[in-house]
């Protein structure tokens, strides 16, 4: 920050000694008044009282006290200069000692310190600096704060996600120790079962092994040239058992010409798998979804939207959706499992792709919106 000279903090205690300087000379000045019009006054008596002497003897006694009067001078003069330089510097000096109590409250944990605003130079720039500090420190508390919240609250969810399945298996496969008790059919059904809760179970792993190697830029792409509509329609192939169970259709509308993007089709592949997964999971009241493609030439950038049309997301969700652990409203979240990290994990393999994600929920539908570089 450029400081005007003027303002320096140097500059004003250079200022201030020149004026304690000059009230000095000047207070010396009144000094040596003073003293010559009482020596002169005091010559007088003395003259009168001895009845003898001339004007020249009023001089010649006054210069016999003049040793004297200088010490008495030198030392009312380094008084002088140091009472004026303190009593004018002492609102600098306070401000100092301001700036450093607001430092130590903010030390000892009193986030709400404000160091007050002063013309004092540098002494300023010091106070805006620490100001600035205690707010990006008590924004960073505050979001320690929400992680360690969030972390909590992912150990208890994780922890519940887990034993639910975990529970179901257990019970399942000590149904299955007694065979002689199942028929074929009952004894299948029951293995499906806890191969579908093993299945989630396994999900909910990779899930948070996976966003731990994404957020630390662990994962190496391997760039491919991909026809995205063709590469969209696999990912439909693969979602089709889930959209037959859930009882939704799904709509597409892809532009006729080809679109090819640069990309890992294997990332690419689980990011739109978690937009699907997600879709699916809470678009079934909608009983329909929709993907659409729309190509933009002239800014080498491709769209893919994918629509539900199911209960929507609370608008205060809608910032937070992508917050790695964050599962938006509680009691939907609750009742459908998950760790909170697919669309984090999708947003993630889309910036590594130098795209971006956005999201919005109202009478129209939930929409994911997919923006990617064409080539």
């Amino acid at each position: 920050m450029k400081l005007n000279i003027l303002k320096s903090f140097r500059v004003q205690l250079a200022g201030y000694a020149i004026i304690s300087c000059i009230l000095t000379f000047l207070s010396d000045i009144s000094v040596i008044a003073f003293i010559q019009l009482v020596k002169w006054n005091l010559a007088r008596i003395t003259l009168k009282k001895s009845l003898v002497g001339t004007p020249e003897d009023i001089f010649t006694i006054m210069r016999q006290t003049e040793p004297g009067i200088w010490w008495l001078l030198a030392i009312i003069t380094v008084f002088c200069f140091f009472v004026y330089y303190i009593v004018m510097t002492a609102p600098m000096v306070n401000y100092f000692r301001e700036i450093i109590s607001g430092v130590q409250r903010i030390k000892n944990g009193d986030l709400e310190t404000k160091i007050p605003i002063r013309p004092f130079g540098e002494l300023e720039d010091l106070a805006i600096a620490v100001n600035a500090m205690q707010m990006e420190l008590k924004t960073t508390i505050a979001k320690e704060r929400e992680a360690e919240h969030v972390k909590d609250e992912l150990i208890t969810n994780v922890a519940h996600d887990l034993r639910t399945p975990l529970t179901s298996i257990l019970g399942y496969l000590n149904l299955l120790q007694n065979p002689e008790q199942l028929d074929k059919e009952t004894e299948k059904k029951y293995l499906n079962i806890a191969y579908d809760k093993a299945v989630r179970m396994e999900g909910l792993v990779t899930d948070l092994f996976d966003f731990t190697r994404y957020e630390k830029n662990k994962m190496v792409i391997t760039k491919s040239r991909l026809d995205l509509k063709q590469f969209m329609e696999q990912i439909l192939d693969e979602f089709y058992p889930s959209l037959m169970e859930a009882h939704l259709e799904c709509y597409t509308v892809f532009p006729p010409e080809k679109i090819y993007i640069d990309g890992d089709g294997e990332l690419l592949a689980r990011a739109f798998g978690n937009l699907m997964g997600n879709a699916i999971k809470y678009g079934a009241e909608g009983k329909q979804i929709q993907i659409e493609i729309q190509n933009y030439p002239e800014t080498h950038r491709v769209r893919v939207s994918i629509i539900n049309y199911g209960r929507l997301i609370a608008p205060k969700d809608l910032d937070k959706i992508f917050d790695k652990f964050y599962r938006g409203d509680t009691s939907r979240s609750s009742k459908e499992g998950g760790t909170g990290l697919g669309l984090a994990i999708a947003k993630n393999i889309f910036d590594m792709h130098n795209g971006m994600i956005r999201v919005r929920s109202d009478e129209g539908g939930t929409v994911f919106e997919v923006l990617l570089p064409t080539v």
